[in-house]
This record gives structure tokens, sequence and C-alpha cells, in this order.
């Protein structure tokens, strides 16, 4: 689905993104940062939970199982 919308946009911003991001017209431009918004969020996300699997892999190797599950650790 496409919407038109009206929206205000400083122009030398626009310019320099357009620079940047090598579009020839202002909507190729909006929709390319929309885009690298998004892969920027997914690539962060899933890094993010790289690192939590990681932590995780580490504090089953700090905690004793075993006491976890007799129910020594909830007295």
């Amino acid at each position: 689905m496409i919407r038109r919308t009206t929206i205000e946009l400083d122009d030398e911003l626009l310019a320099q993104a357009r620079s940047v991001l090598g579009q020839p017209t202002v909507r190729a431009t909006v929709e390319e940062a929309l885009r690298r918004a998004l892969q920027s969020e997914e690539s962060t996300d899933r890094a993010r939970r790289s690192e939590q699997i990681e932590a995780m892999k580490r504090a089953t190797r700090l905690v004793d199982t075993q006491v976890l599950l007799s129910g020594e650790a909830w007295r």
C-alpha cells in the first residue's frame, strides 16, 4: 500500500541524506532511510538476543542447577 502524505522537511538535511543515500528523489530518500532504520533495529535486536544467550550460557557455569532444582535455594 502506498500512502500520500505531506510533511515538513529540513532542506539541508534532506539534501545531505539524498547525497549520502545516493537517492534521486525525496520519496526514494525517505523510503531508503526508513528501510535502513528498520535494518538497524533488526540488527540491534539480533545482537541483543545473542548477548542474552551468551549471558545465560555463562550463568549456567556459575549456578549449581542441582541446588536450584532441589528446592533448597528457595528456603
